[in-house]
């Protein structure tokens, strides 16, 4: 598979931060967001609102340290998710009323970012993407390395 890039943001304080969008289910049409690479996430996050508004269902409770706050999530799957050129697809996250600096974006966690063989090119500003899933991780086509089964039950396949 060949590298999808990315443009660094000069839009954004944040070099990390990205305008993106997500597909709303009941039309079709995508909504626009800004999505923020955190390493040091463990799992993507999503405004509550946002996902409601994507008509998509939400899941089971699970409650998150995110920021230093307790913050009740629910569990989610983002069907579509573009940055750029670039589309991941069926991701693995949790809905939360969030607080901090990222309280309106998606914040792509390592459940899907330790699944991409990632470039940053200061000089040419550039993040450079090219998946990179684990065999053994059950419809590695679709879903990032976290994922929900038959049952429903959260599954949590990293080191």
């Amino acid at each position: 598979m060949t590298y999808s890039t990315v443009a660094l943001s000069k839009k954004y304080k944040h070099r990390y931060k990205f305008d993106a969008s997500i597909l709303k289910i009941t039309d079709k049409n995508c909504i626009n967001t800004t999505i923020f690479l955190d390493t040091g996430c463990f799992n993507t996050m999503i405004p509550k609102y946002l996902a409601i508004q994507t008509g998509h269902p939400l899941g089971f409770k699970k409650t998150f340290k995110i920021g230093g706050d307790q913050t009740e999530t629910e569990a989610y799957s983002i069907d579509k998710l573009i940055i750029g050129d670039l589309c991941l697809e069926k991701v693995v996250a949790f809905a939360g009323d969030y607080k901090g600096d990222h309280v309106d974006d998606i914040i792509l966690g390592t459940n899907v970012i330790n699944n991409w063989e990632m470039t940053i090119s200061k000089k040419e500003h550039t993040f450079k993407f090219k998946e990179d899933p684990p065999d053994d991780i059950p419809n590695k086509k679709n879903i990032y390395q976290n994922y929900f089964n038959k049952e429903g039950d959260y599954i949590c396949v990293q080191d």
